[in-house]
């Protein structure tokens, strides 16, 4: 499972960074924006940062919501 995650944050990202990158481009250059872009440039930094959540959660060894304390980690 944890590959699943890390595949698709890493496609999440990508997508955000594609299509970002050609709106940002597009408005440097003067061209209109498509709303269309925006949206799966959003989608994609969605989908990457839900992707990346889950992939922490499953590869820390701690459950959600405990803290470390000093103590812990002197002796790690």
């Amino acid at each position: 499972m944890k590959k699943f995650w890390a595949i698709a944050c890493t496609l999440g990202f990508s997508a955000f960074w594609v299509f970002g990158g050609l709106s940002v481009l597009a408005f440097i250059d003067g061209h209109p924006l498509f709303g269309a872009v925006l949206v799966l440039a959003l989608l994609g930094l969605g989908a990457g940062i839900w992707a990346r959540v889950r992939l922490v959660a499953l590869t820390q060894e701690l459950a959600r919501g405990e803290r470390v304390t000093q103590e812990e980690t002197a002796h790690a």
